[in-house]
């Protein structure tokens, strides 16, 4: 740890009783912090059991001990709230996705079609991804910011891997942002069907056969 001061020490009745500059300066902000994680946490928590629309700004400031005004402080209404919370799940499921196929990695084509089942596994198993990500997400947010935030955890990564894909013969030159962006809303598409449907464990299975059927069409394994 880098010292704070260089030289004399300063003398003991000067600094008695008064935190070090840091600590003071990050205090506010560690609270802050803390205060935005416990809302972020509550209302993910109660959007997951009970929905958005039934879930009230007093029930979630009362179940993480903050005030009203710290809430309004943080998020500008419930719905921007709902977007953290959206955002920390879509992160959550696209990171543990990755995470499920780290034996592949280097086996580009191979880990691209794994990576996609296990996405959409964790989406069916998962009742409070389904429900904030899946039916609440397009539902609060619109469907223009829903498609808008999940092409930022989902556009670059795919990009990526379209372009590294290309880069070892494994795929046809293709322009790269375009065909990514309809791959992303073949899988939007895919998931809302699974979520909306009577039969999903049915529909999820049919829906990650021809995912995987499409996707794996563009891949050549063995240029």
């Amino acid at each position: 740890m880098t010292e704070l001061f260089h030289g004399s020490k300063p003398r003991p009745d000067a600094t008695r009783g008064v935190p070090p500059p840091k600590t003071r300066s990050r205090a506010p902000q560690q609270r802050s912090h803390e205060t935005r994680a416990a809302l972020v946490a509550t209302a993910r928590r109660l959007f997951a059991s009970q929905g958005y629309h039934e879930t009230g700004t007093g029930e979630i400031v009362e179940l993480a001990q903050v005030t009203r005004g710290a809430l309004y402080h943080h998020f500008k209404n419930k719905e921007d709230l709902f977007e953290a919370v959206y955002r920390q799940a879509e992160l959550e499921l696209t990171e543990n996705a990755q995470a499920a196929t780290m034996a592949l990695q280097g086996q580009t084509p191979r880990r691209v079609i794994a990576s996609l089942d296990a996405y959409l596994k964790l989406l069916a198993t998962r009742r409070d991804l389904q429900r904030i990500l899946l039916l609440d997400g397009p539902m609060v947010l619109g469907w223009e910011r829903w498609s808008a935030i999940r092409s930022e955890f989902e556009l670059a990564g795919w990009a990526r891997t379209l372009a590294l894909l290309i880069e070892r013969g494994q795929m046809a030159q293709v322009p790269i942002e375009p065909l990514a962006q309809i791959i992303i809303a073949a899988i939007n598409g895919a998931i809302l069907t699974v979520a909306h449907a009577s039969e999903p464990d049915k529909t999820l299975a049919e829906m990650t056969q021809a995912l995987t059927l499409l996707i794996g069409s563009l891949i050549r394994e063995n240029p």
